[in-house]
């Protein structure tokens, strides 16, 4: 009773004297359980400390994937950060690699050597590869000046995968005893010496240990949630949270800064670097928004596609930095032309687009599109030369051609396609047969290129002949398509087209192979050349490798240079560059005859004919067939035998259907004929086999 009747402090105390009488008996009966738990407990501090190194690592090698540090730089920097790991007791992060080899070590000369030769490095090692564990071991120990040996120790061990690192700490079980046997008697004098000193002191430390965390984690939501300038408190402090906090810190300014970079990458993507402008991506971003609100208001919008003519040439000539200058005035020019009235962007290289969002009604697209072209066309001056600017321009409308914001663009890209090839500097608005003739286009595409995979593409010959002897002295190999659905294909239906994507390399190369082969066969036995002529393009000669080509189909088929003959066309030397000479003169000098076709219908020039290595030409069919009935064309083809004559040069008259043109042009020193008089273009046997039977002709020997 006078315990229940005595004072506060004595109540307090009963209670504490019980519970710690009490707690005394069941720390002394379960004391080797607890000591057991207390060891797990400091083993399970020890895996959290290899954890932090391992996320150490994890986060180096984050910044490696990232492009943000090399790899080296990052195994550097989690070398150094681990090295700086000393925790409690001195306790240290130390690093293997997967053969034993030092990484980290508490004495910084024992890196880079090897720890193999230990058990229980071994043991390390096998346990982290297998997902983390404990080595239990005996290990040297100095403390005071004093070395003892065979102190037991606990290890804990976990693998870093991706450098091949083996993180591990240790702690020292003695230690552990100690601690424990220490601090539990501190405990008891303390439990008893002030109960209520220590329940404030505990509260006020976990004041100072969760308001810290508090503010910590607020800190990470805000990351999480995107917030940016974030503030990071308690950085200052000197113990765990403090490392916390600079740890959250150094978050915040990484995610700061990636946020940054994000951010400008993404300004890139959507934005010409020459021009500041938008560019094809932020197009179609652009114009999907563009299309769906006109669609929702009922209203129409339009885009509309800039081609600047002639501006590869103007770009080979004057040079790439002349070349944006001059794109970088356009871009100027169009954006004041277009004013808040749309969006102006840059495509693809001398393509510009503009976007405009509403449209009061269709027509006023194409007064819009005149206005535009008229305030970006002219002369500009780039480095003191004044350079004509010329546009090609086509547009679509939107949902009046399609509601489809691809396929607006594609509509646009067809108009300004029609306008290219309408002789540019011109306006084309889209017209549903532009698509018939796109698909037309594609298909026809398609099977030009299947038919070069299923050998469809034939040469057929037509002989040439000698007007004065009646001698078949050589033939020409011209390109037939044979499909097995519709026989032959007109060459003025794929020639033009092939040119323009450039199946004609691949096409021009199989017919210059077949007339080396062709070649051979006809001069087997022969005294004098048997000369076949092929047909070589533009842009098979400067863009196929085609001296390569050459050579590789003389070499495999046995021809020699004499047996064949190039023809090429006026326009090509016209457009000459330098590179056309030199190619030339190297086909020349292979002892290759080159002949130039239609000689007459394009640009003809003495001085081109002087300077490249010609050797022949081919008066057109169109001059030939009329020359017994018009005077004037007789003339035309007295004067340009006269001049190839003058020049040293051999004359071909082709498109020859009369015996009368043949004697006129006999008559008139031409030494060459071809026409359907003699032979119509057949493939090789049947070549053969047509002139061993025809009673008018044979073949030289």
């Amino acid at each position: 009773m006078s315990i229940l009747n005595g004072n506060l402090k004595s109540k307090v105390m009963v209670p504490i004297w019980i519970v710690g009488f009490f707690a005394v008996l069941v720390g002394g009966l379960s004391l080797q359980k607890f000591n057991s738990m207390i060891n797990k407990g400091h083993i399970e501090k020890v895996r959290v400390l290899v954890e932090s190194g391992v996320s150490i690592a994890e986060e180096n090698h984050r910044l490696f994937k990232a492009g943000a540090l090399s790899e080296a730089e990052a195994q550097n920097r989690a070398r150094d950060a681990i090295r700086a790991m000393i925790f409690d007791g001195g306790a240290r992060v130390f690093v293997f690699n997967e053969q034993g080899v030092r990484v980290v070590s508490n004495t910084r000369a024992d890196e880079g050597t090897s720890a193999w030769a230990s058990p229980h490095t071994q043991s390390m090692v096998k346990h982290a590869l297998e997902g983390g564990g404990i080595t239990y071991y005996r290990g040297a120990r100095t403390l005071n000046g004093v070395t003892t040996s065979k102190n037991p120790k606990a290890a804990w061990s976990q693998s870093f995968a991706p450098w091949g690192w083996v993180v591990a700490s240790a702690v020292y079980l003695d230690d552990v005893r100690e601690a424990f046997l220490s601090r539990l008697i501190e405990f008891a004098g303390l439990f008893l010496a002030g109960a209520v000193i220590l329940v404030l002191v505990v509260r006020c430390i976990v004041r100072s240990l969760t308001l810290p965390l508090e503010r910590l984690t607020n800190t990470i939501v805000e990351l999480a949630n995107g917030t940016r300038d974030v503030r990071v408190s308690d950085t200052g402090l000197g113990n765990e949270i403090g490392d916390m906090a600079r740890a959250v810190e150094t978050l915040a300014r990484f995610e700061t800064e990636r946020r940054e970079l994000q951010d400008q990458l993404g300004q890139l993507a959507y934005t010409d670097q020459l021009t500041g402008l938008p560019n094809k991506e932020a197009l179609h971003q652009t114009l999907s928004k563009v299309v769906q609100r006109a669609s929702a208001r009922n209203r129409e919008c339009g885009l509309i596609v800039f081609d600047l003519d002639r501006f590869k040439t103007i770009n080979d000539t004057l040079g790439d930095i002349s070349g944006d200058e001059i794109l970088k005035s356009v871009a100027t020019r169009l954006k004041r032309a277009v004013g808040r009235r749309g969006v102006v962007g840059r495509k693809s290289g001398d393509e510009f687009f503009v976007v405009i969002p509403d449209l009061v009604k269709s027509g006023g697209l194409a007064s819009l599109v005149a206005r535009i072209r008229d305030k970006v066309v002219g002369p500009i001056d780039v480095a003191g030369t004044s350079v004509e600017i010329a546009i090609s321009v086509g547009h679509a409308i939107s949902p009046v051609d399609t509601a489809d914001e691809r396929c607006l663009v594609r509509f646009a890209d067809m108009a300004l396609h029609q306008a290219k090839n309408s002789g540019g500097n011109s306006v084309c608005a889209y017209s549903p047969d532009m698509s018939e003739a796109v698909e037309t286009r594609f298909s026809t595409e398609a099977m030009i290129n299947d038919g070069l995979r299923q050998g469809e593409f034939l040469p057929y010959y037509q002989a040439k002949v000698d007007l004065a002897s009646g001698d078949v002295i050589g033939a020409e190999a011209l390109c037939r398509w044979k499909r097995p659905e519709t026989g032959l294909v007109s060459p003025t239906d794929f020639i033009p087209l092939a040119e323009e994507t450039g199946q004609i390399v691949p096409i021009g190369n199989l017919m210059l192979r077949e007339a080396c082969a062709f070649a051979v066969e006809c001069n087997s036995g022969r005294t004098t050349p048997f000369v076949v002529a092929v047909n070589v393009s533009p842009r098979q000669l400067m863009y196929g490798q085609f001296l390569r080509n050459l050579q590789q189909s003389l070499e495999e088929t046995g021809c020699e240079p004499g047996w064949v003959s190039l023809e090429i066309t006026e326009s090509l030397l016209i457009t000459d560059d330098g590179a056309v000479m030199e190619t030339l003169n190297a086909i020349a000098g292979l002892g290759i005859e080159i002949a130039i076709d239609d000689f007459g219908t394009g640009y003809s020039a003495l001085g081109y004919l002087t300077r490249f290595p010609i050797s022949c030409l081919k008066i057109d069919q169109s001059f030939v067939r009329r020359i017994v009935d018009d005077p004037q064309q007789e003339i035309l083809v007295r004067a340009i035998l006269t001049m190839a004559h003058g020049l040293g040069m051999k004359v071909v008259a082709e498109g020859i259907e009369s015996q009368r043109v043949a004697d006129m042009l006999h008559a008139m020193k031409c030494e060459i004929g071809q026409g359907y008089l003699w032979h119509k273009p057949s493939p090789a046997k049947d070549f053969l086999a047509g002139l061993a039977k025809h009673p008018l002709m044979k073949i030289a020997s």
